[in-house]
């Protein structure tokens, strides 16, 4: 029974405005005085309070059927820029609606528009521009109208449509290439496996019981006096996958994984140009055989997770996640010791390239070639296309 009442008394206090406290308050106030003093002005002032907080209720049961539909123009957008919010809505109600005032939330942000009138099945649209928004996954809405009496002593917030997810990703530059030397091959790269059907030719061998006939070679077999079957490099389309390390102690702030992040991005964007198949590795965010679009939208949702392995095992579950790598692109911060780098790297396939990339603001850009792979050192983002350009 306490708690019903707790619950009735809360509901109470977010239905009831701040002018509806003073009110109730200043009648409060003025029947206790009357008690007091005996004067009857201040019992009718208290009988006033009272009758108009009735008064204001019925303005707070009238039903409100609104058809609202809230849609982002971009729905994808990268850190610092603006989207477009538009809200739709139609009166379905029996009763015009004047001038709604409309809560629209961004993430932690909320945006207040005043709407025009509402006629009974008239339609209307706001449109709201929110700018200089942050990396991540924002939801936006649902939008909320707040139904009100003209004194404003109660209100009653009313959802209005769904929520939308906003998708704002790392600010990104244009990277030119991985680095040079990288071939754009649709058909494969061959590799040091041999199979017994693709499409680079390596060897011909003595058939063995089981052998598909169709690789069968019949002239050499013909001079040789048995059967020859062929065998193949296994080829392999290039696939980049960017690993970004997800442990805090390689980012002494926030804006040096800020800038991790958008020189994942951006390099996840070259890669998909060049028609690479692409992943994506970041503590909890594992991505693979996904459109490109939605591995980039991966890059909304990276954070340093507290308890991260160590860079080895992230390295080490990425290539279990995607085998075929044959880029691959290791981000971390200053705060990664340069041995733990080298564990991470060394027991990758020697046919793997393997280019590791440095974010730490301020620093002084540079490439050296450390232990057979590439070390990349980025103190600003738009160092980085030059930069990849002169890795080998």
């Amino acid at each position: 029974m306490l708690s019903r009442a707790l619950a009735v008394t809360r509901t109470g206090s977010r239905v009831v405005t701040s002018t509806g406290r003073g009110v109730l308050l200043l009648g409060v106030v003025a029947y206790a005085g009357s008690l007091v003093w005996g004067l009857v002005e201040l019992r009718l002032v208290a009988v006033m309070c009272l009758g108009v907080l009735i008064a204001a209720v019925p303005w707070l049961l009238v039903p409100m059927r609104v058809e609202a539909d809230l849609r982002l123009r971009p729905p994808r957008t990268t850190a610092g820029e603006a989207v477009e919010a538009s809200l739709t809505a139609t009166n379905h109600g029996a009763l015009p609606l004047w001038q709604p005032l409309v809560r629209i939330p961004v993430g932690t942000r909320e945006t207040w528009v005043r709407m025009p009138s509402l006629d009974r099945g008239s339609r209307q649209r706001v449109e709201v521009v929110v700018d200089d928004l942050a990396r991540g996954v924002l939801q936006v809405g649902p939008a909320t109208a707040v139904r009100s009496d003209p004194l404003g002593l109660l209100h009653r917030p009313v959802r209005w449509g769904a929520a939308r997810e906003l998708f704002v990703r790392p600010a990104m530059v244009v990277v030119p290439t991985l680095g040079a030397g990288q071939v754009r091959d649709l058909e494969g790269t061959p590799s040091d496996r041999v199979s017994m059907s693709d499409l680079a030719f390596h060897a011909l061998r003595e058939y063995v019981p089981g052998d598909d006939l169709r690789h069968v070679h019949w002239r050499s077999s013909a001079r040789a006096g048995e059967l020859l079957v062929r065998q193949y490099h296994d080829t392999r389309r290039n696939h980049a996958t960017v690993v970004v390390d997800a442990d805090p102690a390689a980012y002494p702030s926030v804006e040096a994984f800020e800038l991790a992040a958008s020189v994942a991005a951006s390099l996840l964007m070259c890669a998909a140009r060049e028609e690479y198949d692409v992943s994506l590795a970041c503590g909890d965010v594992q991505l693979t055989a996904l459109p490109a679009p939605a591995v980039l939208d991966g890059t909304c949702r990276i954070d340093p997770a507290p308890g991260a392995a160590p860079l080895s095992e992230q390295v080490a579950t990425a290539m279990v996640l995607a085998p075929e790598t044959s880029v691959l692109l290791l981000v971390t911060g200053r705060g990664t010791d340069p041995e733990a780098v080298t564990r991470a790297t060394v027991t990758l396939p020697a046919d793997t390239r393997v280019v590791v990339v440095r974010a730490a603001p301020g620093e002084t850009a540079g490439v050296l070639r450390h232990h057979g792979h590439d070390a990349v050192t980025v103190g600003l983002l738009g160092e980085l296309p030059g930069l990849m350009a002169a890795a080998s």
